[in-house]
């Protein structure tokens, strides 16, 4: 979806257009209606904005790395391919070693950074401007 044209009158445009189109009960568990809400919204949205190309293959998860993680992952990458090079036995446990801790070290501070980003993305959804972050979980939830 070209979810970029979502401004001026196309935002008016939208939210009518799913204000008429959708026909939810409020009935069953709230897995049928998340997936009733999200599919209402994804069409309308095809109808008003339009549907882009497929675009460039980028990371998906990762709009919410921060400037430490990308460190952490460059060094257990770096760990790794030291691993991988490693000739002798004595290096091969030094390295494994080694990988083993920045690893440990990368993945904590992914979740520490995952945390962090939903947290703040709930405390955004408990505000005023939540208006639009149901559309952009719509399309997240979409791809």
């Amino acid at each position: 979806m070209k979810w970029w044209n979502l401004n001026g009158e196309n935002v008016t445009e939208l939210s009518e257009k799913i204000k008429t189109e959708r026909k939810l009960k409020f009935e069953g568990d709230s897995n049928r209606l998340w997936e009733e809400m999200a599919d209402c919204i994804r069409r309308s949205a095809r109808e008003v904005l339009g549907v882009s190309k497929e675009g460039s293959e980028r990371m998906k998860g990762a709009w919410w790395w921060s400037e430490e993680v990308k460190g952490k992952v460059k060094a257990k990458q770096e760990r790794y391919k030291a691993l991988l090079d490693s000739r002798t036995n004595e290096e091969i446990e030094f390295n494994k070693v080694q990988y083993k801790i920045v690893k440990k070290e990368a993945k904590k501070a992914m979740a520490v950074a995952k945390n962090n980003v939903y947290e703040m993305l709930y405390q955004r959804l408990n505000s005023k401007e939540a208006k639009n972050e149901v559309f952009k979980l719509a399309r997240a939830k979409e791809r």
